[in-house]
């Protein structure tokens, strides 16, 4: 069971960046369907954070359908579950407010936007 990695930034609660490193090793296929998620205790002391913070993270991941615990065994991924285009879109929408709203301070147009996004998307 292997540690996917985390940058931790000033400014940024830990727990986000948690769930952050989690969601993009599931989504970019480092951790598989079926692959062991690492536990609270191997993560907290992998990354010297909180057990608490962890376990939070790791809330929201099985809440999103991404993890689930198995008795006995600990955490394993799971498929990404099927959902309509309108859940998926719902998923992001907050983020993408986020990102138009940042972009449109920094004054970026929509096709610099579209650039850096298509960039992170092949990095994936």
């Amino acid at each position: 069971m292997g540690l996917f990695p985390i940058e931790f930034k000033a400014g940024v609660p830990v727990y986000e960046q948690v769930l952050y490193a989690a969601r993009k090793a599931i989504v970019s296929g480092e951790l598989k369907p079926g692959d062991d998620f690492p536990s609270v205790r191997a993560m907290s002391a992998e990354y010297q954070i909180n057990p608490n913070t962890v376990q939070k993270a790791l809330t929201a991941l099985k809440h999103e359908g991404l993890i689930e615990s198995i008795p006995g065994i600990g955490n394993r991924v799971i498929a990404v579950p099927k959902s309509t285009a309108r859940q998926r879109d719902k998923l992001l929408d907050d983020q993408l407010e986020a990102v138009a709203l940042r972009a449109k301070q920094l004054g970026l147009s929509i096709a610099q936007v579209t650039d850096a996004l298509r960039t992170h998307w092949k990095n994936l």
